[in-house]
């Protein structure tokens, strides 16, 4: 029976050593307190960190969007350039046909112009007019 008694005693002991006191249940209080304070002020940087996330993703989608109606005028911009090159080239075979055309006639004026002064020399020489 002492040893009974004895054991009863020793895991009385136990027990009443695992016991927490009012303090250890305070302590518990203000320390899950302060956790739930870190963890409020968490969700709130959380919360202000996705909206400043979702403000930067806003602005880059209208950059992006602006970069494509740069994309879009710039290629605009080449195509205009290329028409004015192909206008310009265009012109410039036109101009080149026109001097072609231009050194021909004066080719055929001078050549004409030889032939009716060789033609006309030979009366000028005999004393004939006109």
């Amino acid at each position: 029976m002492h040893r009974l008694l004895g054991v009863a005693c020793l895991s009385g002991a136990v027990m009443l050593a695992a016991c927490a006191t009012t303090e250890d249940v305070e302590k518990a209080q203000a320390t899950a307190n302060q956790a739930l304070a870190s963890a409020n002020a968490a969700q709130g940087a959380a919360q202000a960190a996705d909206q400043k996330a979702d403000l930067a993703g806003q602005r880059a989608a209208q950059a992006a969007q602006m970069a494509q109606a740069a994309n879009q005028s710039a290629m605009q911009a080449t195509a205009a350039a290329n028409s004015a090159n192909t206008a310009a080239q265009i012109a410039t075979a036109r101009s080149q046909a026109a001097e072609n055309r231009l050194s021909l006639a004066h080719e055929s004026l001078q050549s004409q112009l030889a032939q009716r002064g060789r033609a006309a020399a030979p009366r000028v020489a005999r004393g004939e007019r006109d």
